[in-house]
C-alpha cells in the first residue's frame, strides 16, 4: 500500500495527489519512506514515478535501529 501521510492512495493515483497537495511545485521535497518487509524495488518504483510526475527533489528516508548501549547490561 501507498500513503500520503496517513492517507491510502492508489499507485495510479499518487503523482496527481501529490501535485494537487504540492499546488503543483514541482520542487517541492517528496519523502519516500518504505515499511523494511517492502522489496526494495516497489520502492524505487514509488520514487520513479514521482520523479516522472515532475518532482525533482525524491528523498528515501532511511530509520537506523539502534543496538542497545554497553551500560544498559543486565543486573543479576
Amino acid at each position: 500500500s501507498v500513503y500520503i501521510m496517513e492517507t491510502a492512495v492508489p499507485l495510479e493515483e499518487l503523482a496527481s495527489k501529490l501535485g494537487a497537495i504540492t499546488q503543483e511545485k514541482k520542487d517541492t521535497r517528496i519523502f519516500v519512506r518504505g515499511d523494511k518487509r517492502v522489496d526494495y524495488g516497489k520502492i524505487i518504483d514509488v520514487m520513479g514515478r514521482i520523479n516522472q510526475a515532475g518532482f525533482t527533489k525524491v528523498a528515501l528516508v532511511a530509520s537506523i535501529e539502534t543496538a542497545p548501549s554497553a551500560g544498559a547490561a543486565k543486573k543479576k
